[in-house]
């Protein structure tokens, strides 16, 4: 399993091919390929999404692993990001 750390980033995920439906959120924990993070609208397994951290200057192309609720219009997303081995270090969220 791969080791994750409590670490809040701020970030803007969106559907890779719909742009313009952003959703701005912040994660739970991170590893060098993906993240949990918390969002208010229900996502699907697989979807691919663009993820972009402004303050940490990443931006991936990724995937929906799961999406769970966790509250009343709150749901846990874990993210998988789409990235090099030559670059992991270079845009990781968990650097």
């Amino acid at each position: 399993m791969e080791k994750r750390i409590a670490k809040t980033v701020i970030l803007e995920i969106c559907l890779y091919d719909e742009p313009g439906l952003k959703e701005r959120t912040i994660t739970e924990n991170v590893s060098p390929r993906g993240a949990r993070v918390l969002v208010e609208r229900e996502w699907r397994p697989r979807q691919q999404v663009l993820v972009i951290s402004p303050n940490e200057g990443v931006r991936s192309r990724g995937q929906i692993v799961y999406c769970e609720r966790v509250a009343e219009g709150r749901f846990a997303v874990g993210l998988e990001l789409s990235v090099g081995a030559e670059r992991k270090r270079e845009t990781s969220l968990a650097v």
